[in-house]
C-alpha cells in the first residue's frame, strides 16, 4: 500500500522506517531542505528502549549518547550560586534510559530506514481529499498523487493536523511557558550552569556537541507569527531583560543574532486530540499528543506511536477505521501518562515565585548531600 508522511524528524522517519519494513511503499515529504538540525537533547526512555532495539539500532544509540558531566551550579538573580543540579536526579524514566542530540538520532534513524523510502525535500501538502478509493493529495508545487494513508508527523503546528482536522487552536493548549535554544560560539568559554528568577530559566550546557544556550519563560499566550524570527528574538530579548547578572548579556545577544546556529523557539505546548485518526488520515508525535518539553517524552512518544501506527493499520489490512479503537487503546494510556510528566517537571524547571524557587533550591541541595553521601 501507498503510506505518505509528512515530516522527516523522530516521528516521521520511525514512521518510514516501520511502514516501510512492513511492506508497505512509503514516501517521506518535508518543508525543509534536508534534516532540520539543531536542538535540544533528546530522550529515548522507557517503552521506546524496545522500539529502538527491534529497529535494531538501540546500540548505535547508546553509543552516540550524551556523556553523563558534573552536576552544574545553579543560580540566583545575582549569578551567585545557591544549590547543585544534577538532570540525572529527576530526568529518568528508567536505569536504562539514554541522552543523545538529536542531529545524532535523525541521522541513525534515516540510516536505518530501507533504500526504498522516498524523500522529497522541500516539498508540503497543499491539500487533502479523502475518499473511498484514498486520500487524494496535491503538493505545493503542483503535482498530485493518491495514497492508502496520509500520517501527519509534521510538529506541533501541524499542516496535516489543520487540513484533516482541523484549526490549531482546537488541539493545541499552551502550557504557560516559552522556550528558545541557541547554539554558542566557541569565541569564548562559557559557565556551564542554570539561572533562576520567579518564572525565568536561564542555562548553558554542553549539548553533545558543543554548548547551548537555553530560556525557559513563564507567560500567558503571546500573539505572533511562529514563522517571524525577528519577533520571537524581540520576545526573548524582552525576557532576558529581566536579569543582567552572570552571563546572561552575552546570551541574550548569542539569541539576537540573526547568524546564530541551532536557533529555536516556541510556546512550550501540548496536543490533546479526542481521536488522532480521521477517515485515512492519522497524526503523531507533536502533531498528534505533544507531552510538551517540559515533559522529556516527546521523543519517545514518536518512536512508540510510530510503530504502534504501523502495526496495526498493518494487522487491520489497512483500514484505518477498523483499527483506529486498537490503536487508540494501545497508545492512550502512554500518551496520557507522558503528558501528565510536564505537569511535574514545571515547577522544578521555572518555579514561579520566590518562595516556590527557594523551596526548590533546598530540595536541590538535599538531593546533592543524599549523592554525596551514597
Amino acid at each position: 500500500m501507498q503510506v505518505l508522511i509528512s515530516g522527516a524528524s523522530m516521528a516521521g522517519l520511525s514512521a518510514a522506517y516501520w511502514f516501510a519494513r512492513l511492506g508497505h511503499e512509503v514516501t517521506v515529504v518535508e518543508r525543509a531542505d534536508g534534516l532540520r538540525p539543531g536542538g535540544a537533547p533528546i530522550d529515548v526512555r522507557g517503552r521506546a528502549l524496545g522500539t529502538a532495539e527491534r529497529m535494531g539500532i538501540l546500540g548505535q544509540i547508546a553509543e552516540e549518547k550524551v556523556a553523563i558531566v558534573q552536576p552544574a551550579p545553579v543560580l540566583d538573580g545575582a549569578g551567585q550560586q545557591v544549590a547543585t543540579l544534577d538532570l540525572r536526579w529527576f530526568a529518568n524514566e528508567t536505569d536504562e534510559d539514554i541522552e543523545i542530540t538529536r542531529d545524532r538520532l535523525n541521522q541513525i534513524l534515516l540510516r536505518a530506514i530501507p533504500s526504498e523510502v522516498a524523500f522529497r525535500f522541500q516539498a508540503s501538502i497543499a491539500s487533502l481529499a479523502d475518499g473511498p478509493a484514498g486520500v487524494d493529495v496535491r503538493f505545493t508545487n503542483g503535482a498530485q498523487a493518491r495514497y492508502d494513508l496520509v500520517v501527519g508527523a509534521d510538529g506541533l503546528h501541524s499542516n496535516v493536523r489543520k487540513l484533516a482536522f482541523g484549526p490549531e487552536q482546537d488541539f493545541v493548549r499552551h502550557f504557560g511557558y516559552y522556550v528558545a535554544l541557541v547554539d554558542l560560539p566557541n569565541d569564548r568559554p562559557w559557565q556551564r550552569a542554570m539561572l533562576n528568577i520567579p518564572g525565568l530559566t536561564v542555562a548553558v550546557r554542553d549539548a553533545g556537541d558543543g554548548p547551548q544556550a537555553m530560556m525557559l519563560a513563564a507567560s500567558p499566550v503571546i500573539a505572533y507569527d511562529y514563522r517571524d524570527l525577528a519577533a520571537q528574538r524581540r520576545m526573548i530579548g524582552d525576557f532576558l531583560a529581566r536579569v543582567d547578572a552572570w552571563q546572561v548579556p552575552e546570551l541574550r545577544a548569542a539569541f539576537m543574532d540573526p547568524a546564530a546556529k541551532g536557533f529555536y523557539f516556541d510556546s512550550v505546548s501540548q496536543t490533546h486530540m479526542p481521536a488522532w485518526t480521521q477517515g485515512k488520515v492519522a497524526v503523531i508525535g507533536d502533531a498528534g499528543h505533544c507531552a510538551a518539553l517540559l515533559s522529556g517524552m516527546g521523543t519517545t512518544l514518536a518512536m512508540v506511536a510510530a510503530e504502534a501506527l504501523a502495526n496495526t493499520w498493518t494487522e487491520y489490512g489497512g483500514d484505518l477505521q477498523a483499527a483506529s479503537p486498537a490503536y487508540h487503546e494501545r497508545v492512550r494510556p502512554y500518551v496520557q501518562q507522558c503528558q501528565a510528566f510536564a505537569r511535574e517537571g514545571a515547577p522544578i524547571m521555572v518555579p514561579p515565585t520566590q518562595e516556590a524557587l527557594d523551596q526548590r533550591n533546598a530540595m536541590f541541595r538535599d538531593y546533592a548531600a543524599r549523592f554525596a553521601v551514597s
